[in-house]
């Protein structure tokens, strides 16, 4: 059979194409031949990168090899090392060396053009092609990993499948005959999850599993071809890619909320498949010898994507992330550093500093074209697909990408069909979208988590509340501003912040309207929004006032005695004076826009600047009306904030009085 090999990327510009297999031609340069220029300098050079663990291997190549230079590695966590690397670029002191996960992100603005760089053409000819931006070179792949299925082997031989399965239908009997015998699966009924929920991973994951059926043959060849002349459409390409995906959920094995990021209901598989209550997972080399390494009661191995016929099974693999330059080493006083830090990449872009990289963190594949040494051996599993090029890389725009697999995970979790989510991505490849991009971009980091939970935001004081509240005050200039718990939906969790989540939290398209009322409005307003804490139906209503520019106590309800208003004040604890004029930012709703009757306004009567159907309000006079929501706050307040992570944690502005104090 006639080796094949496609070589693949799962975040770069380019479109998408199958090259020949093996090494390209030309070796890479050798560490011998770098400019060694200021390596007898009193001081050591310092050239710093971010990235998620350390590397010693590779410093001390660097630093052996250049005793000029002082590399210096901070670690950083995955889950925002986009967001920190934009982050510090953004206010002006980044790293010296760029790392990205998404080098078509808004760093690439940051990272200078490596074409005219002799190191840049190390790499197989394939994947530089797939880097371009703008037809040159900003970033290089680091070593990478080939990813698959991790199954739990004992359990699955417990359940009496003790041969690796070699179709999907196969896939899908031992997860039914793993249930059957109660093995592998949590109270949950989940029995495969993704490791990562990232969505470059999820949108990998569901293109993977067309490959052997479809990507990896001449059929899936042309499609691609005439996709990326705007001859075709993923609609007519991808109409089977959720086919094992959607059994599973359908059997209950897997939950599809859990493909969203940041949602709060990832899966927790490390923990669950070292304790037997997950039998599968999709992921890479490393985590299956992680696993391995970490279990004295189960024995894992891998699987690679499986056909639904006779096809030959592949696997993926993708690099661990990109490295690029920062643009600013090209100012007046940093030639010392630029020199440094292209020595360092050149020394990567050699065999020795590849293998010291990999040595660092568990990869499985490099990308030069110069053969390099491996450390471990490929898994069983994978190893004939690697061995006769059954590797896959995936090529598609790192955005379109993206929309790709959130849109799949959208049609699994009930959103809309898949017939219209393809097609919603053919508009976005062809025709592009403002509001796609939006839902797609970096907006910043949160530095912890910001809980929206079992309703809190009605009935006390949260972070996720006081974010929102200083939001809408920051926008506005308000002294005060209120946010209802009715309009606070969603968290955010800890790491990168992307468009789509600032819109989870706060989902409606009611307007902010800048008031100006007296203090003994502002007294009614509070004491309206504890009005509706207890409920028969056990929820608490949505009036709740989240605050900022102020502070107020309550006692809690207590069996009939509803909670009960008590003191206010301003936040540097002086007294809050009720014959006082302040400004306060509000939702239209709550002044009456879509008028009072059934519960509509949530009764804020006291506030009524529009409606007909009762009384207009007195003491409040309208300022403006700014046309703009919550979530628009949310983006303003990120998009100020852009040189912070941003963390809001309860701090006393709402106090909670019980019977006993």
């Amino acid at each position: 059979m006639k080796k094949r090999f496609v070589s693949l990327i799962l975040t770069c510009l380019s479109a998408f194409y199958l090259t020949g297999c093996g090494p390209a031609c030309g070796p890479a340069a050798e560490p011998g031949s770098l400019e060694s220029e200021g390596e007898s300098s009193l001081t050591r050079v310092p050239v710093t990168m971010l990235y998620t663990i350390d590397l010693p291997n590779f410093e001390k190549l660097v630093e052996d090899t250049y005793p000029g230079i002082d590399l210096q590695v901070e670690r950083n966590a995955k889950a925002t090392i986009d967001g920190e690397s934009e982050r510090r670029l953004r206010a002006g002191h980044g790293s010296d060396i760029i790392t990205t996960t998404m080098p078509t992100g808004d760093v690439r603005d940051y990272a200078m053009d490596l074409s005219a760089q002799e190191f840049a053409s190390a790499y197989q000819a394939g994947i530089s092609q797939s880097l371009l931006i703008g037809g040159k070179t900003m970033f290089l792949p680091l070593p990478g990993q080939y990813f698959g299925y991790i199954y739990n082997v004992t359990l699955a031989g417990q359940a009496g499948v003790t041969e690796p399965p070699a179709a999907t239908g196969e896939l899908l009997s031992m997860l039914d005959a793993a249930a059957a015998h109660g093995l592998g699966q949590g109270s949950d009924g989940v029995m495969f999850a993704l490791e990562s929920a990232d969505i470059a991973n999820v949108s990998s994951y569901f293109i993977g599993t067309q490959v052997p059926d479809f990507l990896g043959r001449a059929s899936g060849v042309i499609w691609r071809e005439r996709l990326t002349r705007r001859e075709d459409t993923f609609k007519s390409g991808m109409a089977h890619c959720l086919n094992l995906s959607s059994a599973m959920v359908e059997k209950g094995y897997l939950n599809p909320a859990s493909l969203y990021t940041n949602r709060g209901n990832m899966t927790p598989v490390f923990e669950r498949m070292l304790n037997g209550t997950l039998l599968l997972t999709y992921s890479s080399v490393h985590f299956m010898d992680t696993l391995n390494a970490e279990s004295d009661q189960y024995d894992f191995a891998m699987l690679p994507f499986l056909s639904e016929g006779d096809s030959h099974p592949w696997t993926i693999a993708a690099p661990a992330a990109f490295l690029g330059l920062n643009a600013v080493l090209t100012e007046p006083g940093r030639e010392d550093v630029l020199n440094a830090a292209r020595q360092v990449l050149a020394l990567l872009s050699t065999p020795e500093g590849q293998s010291a990289f990999i040595r660092d963190i568990g990869a499985s594949q490099s990308y030069l074209a110069a053969e390099v040494p491996v450390s471990g051996e490929i898994p069983e599993g994978l190893a004939d697909c690697v061995s006769d090029g059954y590797v896959y890389n995936v090529q598609f725009p790192a955005k379109l990408l993206q929309y790709f697999g959130r849109s799949m995970a959208g049609v699994l979790n009930g959103e809309n069909d898949l017939d219209e989510a393809l097609g919603n991505v053919d508009h976005y490849f062809l025709a592009g979208d403002d509001e796609i991009e939006y839902d797609q971009s970096l907006i910043g980091i949160a530095a912890g988590d910001m809980i929206y939970e079992d309703y809190n935001v009605r009935r006390e004081e949260t972070g996720i509340g006081n974010l929102v509240a200083d939001a809408i005050r920051e926008m506005t200039q308000a002294d005060i501003a209120f946010a209802n718990g009715g309009s606070i939906r969603g968290s955010l969790y800890e790491g990168n912040i992307f468009g789509s989540d600032l819109d989870v939290v706060c989902p409606y398209d009611n307007t902010v309207v800048l008031l100006e009322a007296k203090g003994s409005v502002i007294r009614e307003m509070l004491a309206n929004g504890l009005s509706c804490i207890v409920q028969e139906s056990g929820i608490p209503g949505g009036r709740f006032l989240n605050v900022s520019g102020l502070c107020y106590s309550f006692r809690a309800p207590a069996g009939d005695r509803p909670a009960e208003l008590l003191d206010i004040t301003l936040p540097d604890g002086s007294p809050f004076d009720e014959s006082r004029t302040y400004t306060i930012a509000v939702t239209s709703y709550m002044c009456g826009a879509d008028g009072y009757l059934d519960n509509n306004g949530d009764g804020f009567t006291m506030l009524n600047v529009y409606s007909d159907t009762a009384p207009l309000a007195e003491g409040v006079a309208l300022v403006q009306e700014t046309g703009k929501t919550f979530g628009d706050a949310l983006q303003f307040y990120f998009q100020a904030h852009n040189d912070e992570a941003i963390l809001a944690r309860p701090e006393g502005r709402i106090k909670v009085v019980t019977e006993d104090e």
